[in-house]
């Protein structure tokens, strides 16, 4: 489980005694995959309550040099990555949630690190992130100045027309995941680091199921189809079914280290995720990305370098992995929390494409737009039924609906248009038109 609030400034302090004593160191057309089953009981479940005051900010330009791309040499020239940190100095204000643009190189604002809704000013202690589907919103954890306890908000993608979506006092949120199919967040949720999964409606925060009960789980991702989630299991991770509501275990050779920040490929094949030892406290610095394989449970270390290794995320093609790194060794000491984000392939050729993204720096890549001009894909099951249209646009007549299996040629795009990005296609039959992009709706016909 991840650190935060006044917890961190705890271990941050345990961590710099240590060193000194020691070393001096959305869509509509298709139907929702969930269904969720009737609500527990109000007392085993917290209310949320959605508020529709909205906060309306300007996304701000952050000068190059506080993050500075100093190795673009990726093998990719398309993609946004949202990463967040913490700014442990309060006169660095450019710290909280900001993205990149690969293609222009361009890091903006996007949220503020203190911001102000219903009157109550939002702090980002510890900025949980995550996107939906369709490339154009984002959902983050803020905690409410003076209390110890967050909730969940989202905004466009530039920072604008951000609500609160959960009210649910005297809970800890510590990890997010949107569904594949827009409808839901899962949350963890608890209370003295004691927490489980819950659906939560990504529109208005209600329509709320309790995924999990024995306590204990933060760490959550859900499969490409929506079907299934994963979460964190002691020497391993478990598999929940939620049509079935039955789990499968993975047991891993993970030893005496911990696993977090799990992330499933879009191949629906491995999950990624940070491990760092149990003891002894001073190696709990040194954490590694590593990939697990579900058939086999096989086991992979793809970072395996002498600093702290966090929060892994899939760039949508599913070759690559984005993650952050911290810039100081166990034996440095605590107070060097520049920390830097990178993208590996499996082969662990690696390539910087932010320098100093703050302290423990979140990371999430931009799930869509992902085709490419005169790729051909097919439709999955996901994107079954999807509308085929004249034009790039809502309003655009419909020529057809789309089943799964459909094999698409990509002609033109994208266009940016009533929230969802436009490619024009051509069908197998030779019909041409205008379809939207969501995570995991396409599948190209050739790896």
């Amino acid at each position: 489980m991840q650190y935060r609030n006044n917890q961190f400034l705890i271990i941050l302090t345990l961590i710099a005694l240590l060193t000194l004593i020691s070393c001096s160191t959305k869509s509509n057309t298709t139907e929702p995959l969930l269904v969720l089953s009737s609500t527990p009981s109000p007392s085993a479940i917290p209310t949320l309550v959605n508020s529709t005051a909205t906060y309306t900010p300007s996304p701000t330009s952050i000068p190059s040099s506080l993050f500075a791309p100093t190795e673009m040499l990726l093998p990719i020239s398309e993609g946004r990555v949202l990463f967040a940190g913490i700014g442990m100095n309060e006169d660095l204000n450019y710290f909280g949630i900001n993205m990149l643009s690969i293609k222009g190189n361009e890091t903006v604002q996007v949220v503020e690190r203190h911001l102000e809704i219903d009157g109550k000013q939002i702090d980002l202690v510890y900025p949980f992130i995550t996107w939906a589907p369709d490339g154009h919103k984002i959902a983050f954890v803020g905690t409410e100045n003076g209390t110890e306890y967050d909730d969940v908000y989202v905004s466009r993608s530039d920072g604008t027309e951000l609500f609160r979506l959960t009210h649910s006092p005297n809970y800890n949120k510590y990890s997010l995941a949107w569904s594949p199919d827009g409808q839901y967040v899962l949350v963890a949720m608890g209370v003295d680091n004691t927490s489980d999964l819950y659906l939560v409606s990504s529109k208005d925060g209600e329509g709320i199921k309790r995924l999990t009960s024995s306590g204990g789980h933060a760490d959550a991702t859900w499969s490409p189809d929506g079907k299934k989630i994963a979460f964190e299991r002691y020497g391993g991770f478990a598999i929940l079914d939620l049509d079935t509501e039955t789990e499968n275990y993975v047991r891993l050779p993970l030893g005496k280290l911990r696993m977090s920040d799990m992330a499933w490929s879009p191949n629906g094949e491995q999950i990624a995720f940070s491990a760092y030892p149990y003891y002894p406290v001073d190696e709990r610095c040194r954490g590694d990305i590593f990939i697990a394989y579900i058939n086999t449970g096989i086991m992979v270390n793809i970072t395996d370098s002498e600093y702290d290794e966090i929060s892994p995320t899939w760039l949508p093609d599913g070759k690559y992995i984005a993650f952050s790194r911290s810039t100081y060794k166990c034996i440095h000491g605590a107070t060097e929390r520049s920390w830097d984000v990178f993208v590996t392939n499996m082969s662990r050729e690696e390539h910087k494409i932010i320098s100093d993204g703050g302290y423990r720096t979140n990371v999430a890549w931009a799930p869509v737009p992902n085709l490419e001009i005169g790729k051909q894909y097919t439709i999955t099951d996901l994107g079954a039924f999807l509308n085929l249209r004249n034009e790039p646009s809502l309003n655009g007549k419909i020529l057809e609906k789309l089943p799964a299996a459909e094999v698409i040629t990509v002609l033109e795009g994208f266009v940016d248009i009533d929230d969802y990005y436009w490619w024009k296609i051509r069908t197998q039959d030779g019909t041409e038109g205008w379809t939207v992009e969501m995570a995991y709706w396409y599948k190209p016909l050739t790896e």
